[in-house]
C-alpha cells in the first residue's frame, strides 16, 4: 500500500510503469496477429496470463492511490483546504480510476484475442444448398425488393448509342450473389494486406447501385458507363450521399486507360458482342497490376482466365497476372481470415486496447455483438 506522504509525481510514475505492463503484452499480440496465420495459442496464452497479472497488481495499486487520497483529505483542517486537497489529487484519481474502467473491458477483449488462437478455415463462398429453407426464403425475398428498387432509381432506357455499341441494358445481378462476391473479395484484400484506400471499380456500372453497395466493403467505389442516361441517373443517387467516397462517370470500357489505378475490378459481362468482350477482357486482364482482384460473375469468363494470365481463387473471383498455384495460396490465406466485414467506429475516446481491437479488424475478427442484427 501506498504510504500518505509519497508524493503525486511518485504515484504517476508508477501508474506509467503499471500502465506500461499492458502495452508491452499488447504490442506481443499485435505481432503475432500481423504474422501468416498459425497456432498462436502459446504466445497467446502467455501475454494474456502476463496482462492478468497487471490487472491484479493495478488494482492493488488503486487501492493504495485511494486509502492514500483519504488519508491526506482527512488531515484537512478547514473546509477550504480539503477543497484544495482533493483538486490536487483530481487530475491522478480521475486518470487511475478511467484506466481502471479500461481495463474492465479486458474479459471481451480476451475473448476477441482468442478467437484467433488457432485460425480456422472458412471458404470464401458459403454452400447456398447447406442453408436452412427460411434463410433462402429471406434472401429471395430481399433480393426482390432490391430488383425492385434497381429499377426505381434507374428507370431511363438504354440509349440507342449503348445499342448501337453493343453494350447490354442495366441488367441488375442478384444482391445477394453480389454481396458474395464481394464479401469474397472483401477477405481476399484482408489476406493481401491492401493499404488503404481500397479503391472498387464497376465497368458498365449502369445506375451505380453496385458500387453504392461496394461501399460496405471497400473504401471508395467508382463505375463508369457508355450509357450517360445511366451515370447521370447515378450521379443523382450519389448525391444523396455526401460522404459515400466515389463517383460515377461516363466512359468506354474498350478504351479505358485507368483499370491499373485499382484494387478490384467487377464486370458482369457488360457487352453482348462475344468479340469485343473477349477484347474488354483482354485490356482489362493486361492493364490492370499484378494481383488486382477481378470479379466477372458470368459463364464464359472462366473458359479464358487462364489464357488472360489470370489465377481462379473462388466462385468469380480472380487475380490478374497471377498464377494458378499462386491464386490457390492467396485462396487458403483468404479462408483464414475472419468473416466480420469492418464497421466504421462511433466517434469516442481511444483506448489501451484499440491498436489490439483495430489488428484484429484488419483480420476480419470483431466483437459479434457489433454485427448482431437490432429488433428495435
Amino acid at each position: 500500500m501506498l504510504k500518505p506522504s509519497e508524493a503525486l509525481d511518485e504515484i504517476h510514475q508508477q501508474y506509467t510503469m503499471l500502465r506500461g505492463r499492458f502495452t508491452v503484452e499488447i504490442a506481443k499480440i499485435i505481432a503475432e496477429l500481423e504474422k501468416p496465420s498459425r497456432n498462436r495459442a502459446v504466445i497467446f496464452s502467455t501475454a494474456s496470463a502476463m496482462i492478468d497479472a497487471a490487472a491484479r497488481d493495478y488494482q492493488a495499486f488503486l487501492t493504495g492511490v485511494n486509502a492514500a487520497r483519504l488519508q491526506e483529505e482527512a488531515k484537512a483542517e478547514t473546509h477550504e483546504e480539503l477543497l484544495n486537497k482533493r483538486r490536487e489529487w483530481g487530475v491522478t484519481t480521475s486518470q487511475t480510476n478511467l484506466f481502471r474502467s479500461e481495463i474492465n473491458r479486458w474479459h471481451e477483449v480476451k475473448s476477441l484475442v482468442y478467437s484467433q488462437a488457432k485460425p480456422r478455415r472458412h471458404k470464401l463462398y458459403v454452400d447456398e444448398t447447406r442453408l436452412p429453407p427460411s434463410a433462402t426464403a429471406q434472401l429471395m425475398a430481399s433480393d426482390d425488393v432490391f430488383s425492385w428498387l434497381h429499377k426505381a432509381l434507374n428507370n431511363t432506357s438504354q440509349s440507342d448509342a449503348a445499342k448501337e455499341q453493343g453494350c447490354f441494358p442495366d441488367i441488375g445481378l442478384p444482391n445477394s450473389d453480389f454481396h458474395a462476391h464481394m464479401h469474397a473479395a472483401y477477405r481476399l484484400c484482408l489476406a493481401q494486406k491492401r493499404q488503404a484506400p481500397v479503391r472498387f471499380l464497376d465497368v458498365g456500372c449502369g445506375g451505380g447501385l453496385k458500387v453504392y453497395s461496394a461501399l460496405r466493403y471497400f473504401d471508395k467505389g467508382y463505375g463508369f458507363d457508355l450509357d450517360t442516361a445511366y451515370v447521370e441517373a447515378g450521379q443523382r443517387f450519389f448525391e444523396m450521399d455526401k460522404a459515400a467516397e466515389g463517383n460515377i462517370f461516363a466512359h468506354d470500357a474498350l478504351t479505358f486507360e485507368g483499370y491499373g489505378d485499382f484494387d478490384i475490378i467487377y464486370f458482369y459481362r457488360p457487352i453482348s458482342d462475344e468479340a469485343l468482350l473477349c477484347q474488354l477482357e483482354r485490356r482489362i486482364a493486361e492493364n490492370a497490376r499484378p494481383e488486382t482482384i477481378l470479379i466477372a460473375p458470368y459463364i464464359t469468363f472462366p473458359e479464358r482466365h487462364q489464357e488472360l494470365g489470370c489465377g481462379h481463387v473462388a466462385g468469380a473471383v480472380y487475380l490478374a497476372k497471377t498464377s494458378q498455384k499462386k491464386a490457390d495460396a492467396w485462396r487458403r490465406k483468404a479462408e483464414r481470415m475472419g468473416v466480420f466485414v469492418r464497421k466504421t467506429e462511433p466517434p469516442g475516446a481511444q483506448s489501451i486496447w484499440t491498436p489490439l481491437i483495430e489488428a484484429s479488424r484488419g483480420n476480419g475478427h470483431d466483437f459479434p455483438h457489433r454485427h448482431k442484427k437490432s429488433r428495435y
